[in-house]
Parts: structure tokens; C-alpha cells; sequence
């Protein structure tokens, strides 16, 4: 691959990862709009919730075009280098790093809403069962953050094995 081919790859791969977040965004406000407004049959409503799920359906083929350009590339040009190789399981072990401590708050954050919640007076059934719900949530954004933690060490000692680093 050439040194243009592999800057216009990288950056086509930037674009991707900023169109997912933003159909993660587009998503939870999505999920949003349908929660709170079932039931309502005002013509605006539904055609925004059509809108939101045809912008969903978009930006999924924008990002499934974007990866296969980038695939024809990478295939043309060969196998990658070890080099290229660690560089690119260097960065994903560096979100997946990253994502293991943005989710690792996230449980406190629970635990403290689920606190004030039972500090501020007798709960009702609906208040119970939503700090049920978000116990369980907590337990398994723990798990999310193990299971990121276990993939940045994998990838931690893959990477040193192939470029010969000691441990």
C-alpha cells in the first residue's frame, strides 16, 4: 500500500469510527423518541421516528461502504507489515482501554443514583423496581469493563510477543 493509500485508509477509518458514534447518538435518541411518545399518532412524531430509523438505515450502509473500500485497499496491497499490525492492535487495545475506564465509573454513578433514590423516602413499587433494574445494569457494566480489561491484556501480550518485547 502506498504511503496516500495508507493516509487516505486511516482517515476513511477516523470518518468511520466518528459516523458510529454518531449513529450511537442517533440511536439512543431514537429509542428515546419511541419511549416517549408511544401511543401518540401525530403525523410529526411518526414521521420523525420513520426519519430517525431511515438515517439509522444510512448511516449502517455508510459504514459497511466505508469498511469494504477500506478492506479492497488493504487487500491489494497485501499483507500488512508487523509493524502496521501492532500499530493497529496497539490502538484498539488503547479504546478498548479506554472504554474499560469510561464504563469502570459507570457502577459508582449507579450505586450514588440508587442511593439518593432509597435516601429520599419510603419508594414506591415502580421506584424499587427501576434501583432492581439498575443494580443489574451496575453488575454487568462490571462485566463490560472486566471483559475490556481481559481484551487489553490478550492484546497487551499479543503485541510484545510479536515485536519481541519482554514481559
Amino acid at each position: 500500500m502506498t504511503v496516500t493509500e495508507a493516509s487516505a485508509a486511516w482517515e476513511v477509518e477516523q470518518v468511520a469510527g466518528e459516523l458510529h458514534e454518531t449513529y450511537l447518538a442517533v440511536a439512543a435518541a431514537t429509542v428515546l423518541l419511541e419511549r416517549t411518545s408511544v401511543g401518540c399518532a401525530h403525523p410529526a412524531i411518526r414521521h420523525a421516528r420513520r426519519r430517525g430509523d431511515d438515517a439509522l438505515d444510512l448511516a449502517g450502509d455508510a459504514q459497511r461502504q466505508l469498511s469494504d473500500g477500506v478492506s479492497r485497499l488493504r487487500t491489494a496491497a497485501g499483507q500488512p507489515s508487523i509493524g502496521d499490525l501492532v500499530e493497529v492492535l496497539d490502538t484498539a487495545r488503547d479504546q478498548f482501554s479506554a472504554a474499560a475506564a469510561r464504563v469502570g465509573q459507570l457502577p459508582a454513578r449507579i450505586t450514588t443514583v440508587r442511593q439518593q433514590l432509597a435516601d429520599a423516602g419510603q419508594p414506591d413499587l415502580a421506584a424499587e423496581a427501576a434501583s432492581g433494574q439498575w443494580s443489574r445494569a451496575a453488575e454487568q457494566l462490571d462485566l463490560m469493563a472486566e471483559s475490556l480489561t481481559a481484551a487489553v491484556e490478550a492484546l497487551t501480550s499479543y503485541t510484545e510477543g510479536l515485536s519481541g518485547a519482554t514481559t
